[in-house]
């Protein structure tokens, strides 16, 4: 009597999951950039493409982990996905034909006080498929990275620059410069020359 129990509920089981619609999640992602270099006071910024070759689904964009008080934007970060929208066109190594995408723009931008290194963003895309079979649903993990550089290397680098500009104007006098010192000299030597005339113009004069 037990067994014919077991059997009747793994029949009505198996009925079950027969009459049930399975639907698959298709989510491919191209990950167009993943580090970013950027200055104290710049924005890093990333892109993802998401296509889907078969049924429509939900897709949601989600910071999983990223550095305090780090502002990350995410455009769009709630969307269907399907085959037949798309802004931007893939092409795949298994089919002929191109495969519209959706592209998604990630914008980070750290704090004034953020210190120089290397910092981690972690991302996630999770498929949302409501049905009335059996839902499977899926999730990837995106990792960036964004180094932050010293700014002391710019004022170095700058400082350095005007010290060599200084040097070279303090080498080199401009035109404007050895131009006046000409005529400074010029002026020198004809006031001793109508002073010479004047001397000699005296003495003929005196003694003639």
């Amino acid at each position: 009597m037990l067994k014919l129990s077991k059997l009747f509920l793994i029949v009505i089981l198996f009925f079950v999951i027969a009459s049930s619609r399975v639907y698959a999640i298709s989510m491919g992602a191209l990950v167009k950039n993943d580090f970013a270099k950027i200055a104290v006071d710049e924005s890093a910024k990333f892109k993802i493409l998401f296509w889907n070759l078969e049924n429509e689904y939900i897709l949601e964009l989600d910071v999983k982990e990223a550095p305090e008080n780090w502002l990350v934007l995410i455009e769009p970060n709630n969307f269907a996905l399907n085959s037949s929208v798309g802004k931007e066109q893939i092409k795949l190594p298994y089919l002929t034909e191109s495969v519209k995408a959706t592209p998604t723009n990630i914008i980070v931008k750290p704090p004034v006080s953020v210190e120089p290194g290397e910092y981690e963003l972690i991302l996630t895309a999770k498929s949302k498929l409501p049905t009335e079979g059996i839902e499977v649903s899926q999730e990837r993990v995106f990792k960036f990275k964004v180094e932050i550089e010293n700014p002391l290397f710019f004022k170095e680098a700058e400082s350095q620059n005007n010290n060599n500009h200084a040097r070279s104007d303090s080498s080199f006098p401009t035109a404007e410069v050895i131009l006046e010192r000409k005529d400074e000299n010029f002026n020198y030597f004809y006031l001793i020359f109508i002073l010479v005339i004047i001397l000699i113009s005296f003495l003929i004069y005196k003694y003639s």
